[in-house]
C-alpha cells in the first residue's frame, strides 16, 4: 500500500484546524471579558457601518464596525484592552450613539477588513455613475453568447474568490442586460435564493439565482449608485444613476420596495441608442399616420398617447418632438425623468423634493413663451386643466394619460375635472398603443389556423369591412382558414422565436360627432361608436393586420390585446 501526501491539502486542513482552535479560544475569552462572541467569517458586513470608520484606523485598533441600526453601532474587536479603541469610539458616543461591542477572532476581523476593498471601489460611484468603458464591456460580453452561458458565468463568479466580486457581479448584470437589449433588470429575493431576471422584448426571463450573502453587497452598492438610503429597508425608495459606456450614457431608473424576503430591485434601462426619433420608423396604420401629420401641423391643440407602463408612449412623444422641431420655435418638456436628450429642446426633469412637479413645471414653462410643450404625464386635475387651457391659448401640447384605450381618454379627462365643453376645442387626437414582439424571420414557420383563431380573425376583418376600413385591410379578406406564422426559436433569437418589438395602435380624432355627445358625459362605448366612421383601425384590428402580414403571431397579440371582446 502506497501512501501519498498532498502538501497543499494537508496545509489547508491544518489551516482550518488552527482557525477552529482560535474560534474556540475566543469563545472562552468572551466569558472572561464579559463580551458576546461573534463569528463574522461567513457574514456580509454592512457598508453603511464600515463607512463610519477609516480602514487604516480599523486595522490599527484591531476592530471593525459591521452593523448599524439607528443609533446603535455594532463593533467587533480582538481585545477590549485597547487604548486606541477608546479614542476611535469616543466621537460616536458624543453623537449619542450606543456602542455594542463583540469579541471576534483574527479570521473574522480580516474577513470584514477585506471588504474595505469593495467599499473603496464603491466610493467612486457616489456621483451616480458606473464606469464601463467600451473595451471593458467588450471583454465582459465575450464571456457569454446567450442566456444559458451567462447563467454559467454567474455560477462561476458566485462560487469564486475573485477580489471585488460585488463590483464584478454588478458589471456582469449590466453587461448582460445591455447585450441582450433588456428594458428592465429585476433582482427579487425569494424564500431560498435571489432571482435575477431581465425583461426582454416585454417578457421577463430568468437569468441567474444567487445566495442572500451576495444580495446584501449588491443591493448596498446599487443604493450607493442610485443615491438611496443604505440604512432604510422598510420603505420604498426611488433613485437613478448612469452607466458610462464611453460613446454613450445609459440612464437607469431604480425602484426598491420591501418584500417578504428582502428588498426587491427593479432597474429600468434607458439606452439612447434604442430611441425612435423618426415617425417613419413607427408602424402607424396609413390612415392614422395621415391624421397625426395633420394634428402636428396645427399651431395648437392637445395630442395624448395612452396605454399601460412600458407600451412605448414616451417614445412616440419623442418622435412627435423630432418631427415638429425647428430652430424657429420654442419647445419645452417636463419629464420624469428625462429619458433621452434631444438637441435644441429645453428639457426639464421633475424633482418633487424641490417642489418641481408636472404642474409647477407646466406653469413655469408657460411663462417661457413656448410654442410646444411636452408633459411626461397628466396625473391630476390641476395639471389636466392647465394643459387643456394651454392648448386653448395657442400652444401645441403633447402628453400621456393612463387609460386602456383611445375612447377612454375623454371620460378620463372629465373624471379629472376638465369641463367637457372645452375638451372639444382643445383635444386634437387621442392615441392608444401597445408593444408586441416581432417574429424572428430566420425561424418562423407557417401553419393553418385552427377553427377558433380563424373565426376570431374573420369576425375582426368583417367588422373592419362593415365600418369602411378596407384601406387598412391591405387586401386581406375574410376567409374560413388563414396561413399564419408562428414562433419557433433559433440561436439568432436566443430560442424565443421573436426579435425586437413593434407598436400596434388605435386613435380617435375630435370631430362633430363626438363633440355632440360630450355634454352627456359619454362612456367609452358611446365615444367608440361615435368614432366608427373615422376609418382608423382599433387595437385589435391593427394587431390582426400585422398578424396576417407575418410581422407577429396570433398568440403574441392575444397576450397583449383582447381579441375576443365586443
Amino acid at each position: 500500500m502506497t501512501i501519498t501526501f498532498d502538501d497543499a491539502l494537508q496545509n489547508h486542513a491544518l489551516d482550518d484546524l488552527r482557525k477552529d482552535e482560535e474560534e474556540a479560544l475566543v469563545k472562552l475569552l468572551s466569558d472572561k471579558y464579559g463580551l458576546p462572541y461573534i463569528d463574522l467569517r461567513g457574514t456580509a458586513p454592512e457598508p453603511d457601518a464600515m463607512q463610519l470608520m477609516k480602514e487604516t484606523d480599523a486595522r490599527e485598533a484591531g476592530l471593525v464596525p459591521f452593523k448599524v441600526v439607528g443609533q446603535k453601532l455594532y463593533i467587533a474587536t480582538l481585545s477590549p484592552d485597547n487604548a486606541r479603541m477608546e479614542d476611535l469610539l469616543r466621537p460616536f458616543e458624543a453623537k449619542g450613539m450606543t456602542i455594542l461591542l463583540f469579541l471576534c477572532s483574527h479570521a473574522s476581523l480580516e474577513h470584514v477588513l477585506s471588504r474595505y476593498a469593495d467599499l473603496t471601489q464603491s466610493s467612486k460611484v457616489e456621483s451616480g455613475m458606473l464606469e464601463l468603458t467600451p473595451e471593458k464591456m467588450k471583454t465582459l460580453m465575450a464571456s457569454f453568447q446567450d442566456i444559458e452561458e451567462l447563467k454559467k458565468v454567474f455560477d462561476e463568479l458566485i462560487n469564486s474568490q475573485v477580489l471585488y466580486k460585488t463590483t464584478r457581479m454588478i458589471e456582469m448584470i449590466v453587461a448582460g442586460a445591455i447585450k441582450f437589449d433588456a428594458s428592465d433588470i429585476h433582482i427579487e429575493p425569494e424564500e431560498k435564493s435571489v432571482r435575477l431576471r431581465y425583461r426582454l422584448n416585454g417578457v421577463l426571463e430568468d437569468v441567474a439565482f444567487f445566495d442572500f450573502g451576495a444580495l446584501k453587497n449588491i443591493t448596498s452598492r446599487l443604493k450607493l449608485l442610485a443615491g438611496l438610503k443604505l440604512s432604510t429597508s422598510a420603505n420604498a425608495q426611488d433613485g437613478r444613476f448612469s452607466i458610462n459606456l464611453g460613446e454613450v450614457e445609459v440612464e437607469v431608473r431604480v425602484s426598491v420596495i420591501p418584500g417578504n424576503y428582502g428588498e426587491s430591485f427593479v432597474m429600468r434601462l434607458l439606452d439612447p441608442r434604442h430611441s425612435v426619433s423618426n415617425l417613419d420608423n413607427i408602424a402607424f396604420p396609413a390612415k392614422l399616420r395621415e391624421l397625426i401629420d395633420q394634428c402636428l401641423s396645427r399651431p395648437n391643440g392637445v395630442i395624448l398617447t395612452t396605454g399601460p407602463t412600458g407600451s412605448g408612449k414616451t417614445t412616440t412623444l419623442y418622435a412627435f418632438l423630432h418631427k415638429v422641431y425647428s430652430t424657429e420655435i420654442k419647445i419645452i418638456t417636463i419629464e420624469d425623468p428625462v429619458e433621452y436628450h434631444l438637441e435644441g429642446i429645453t428639457q426639464t426633469q421633475v424633482d418633487v423634493k424641490k417642489d418641481y412637479t408636472f404642474l409647477s413645471g407646466l406653469r413655469a414653462a408657460l411663462r417661457q413663451d413656448p410654442d410646444i410643450i411636452m408633459i411626461g404625464e397628466i396625473r391630476d386635475e390641476d395639471t389636466a386643466k392647465v394643459a387643456i387651457n394651454a392648448a386653448l391659448t395657442g400652444h401645441l401640447v403633447f402628453s400621456t394619460l393612463h387609460t386602456n384605450n383611445a375612447a377612454g381618454t375623454i371620460p378620463r379627462l372629465i373624471d379629472l375635472g376638465v369641463n367637457p365643453k372645452v375638451i372639444a376645442g382643445a383635444l386634437s387626437l387621442a392615441l392608444a398603443q401597445r408593444l408586441v414582439r416581432t417574429l424572428c424571420p430566420t425561424c418562423k414557420q407557417t401553419y393553418i389556423t385552427p377553427e377558433k383563431e380563424a373565426r376570431t380573425i374573420t369576425n375582426i376583418l368583417g367588422a373592419m369591412k362593415t365600418s369602411g376600413k378596407e384601406d387598412s385591410m391591405m387586401g386581406h379578406i375574410p376567409e374560413t382558414t388563414y396561413n399564419l406564422f408562428k414562433a419557433v426559436g433559433c440561436p439568432k433569437c436566443d430560442n424565443t422565436g421573436y426579435i425586437s418589438r413593434i407598436g400596434i395602435f388605435e386613435a380617435i380624432k375630435m370631430n362633430a360627432d363626438i363633440e355632440k355627445i360630450l355634454i352627456t358625459n359619454p362612456s367609452e362605448r358611446e365615444i367608440a361608436l361615435a368614432a366608427q366612421n373615422q376609418g382608423i383601425p382599433t387595437l385589435r384590428e391593427d394587431a390582426i393586420i400585422k398578424v396576417l402580414d407575418g410581422v407577429t403571431s396570433f398568440d403574441e397579440v392575444a397576450r397583449v390585446v383582447d381579441l375576443y371582446g365586443e
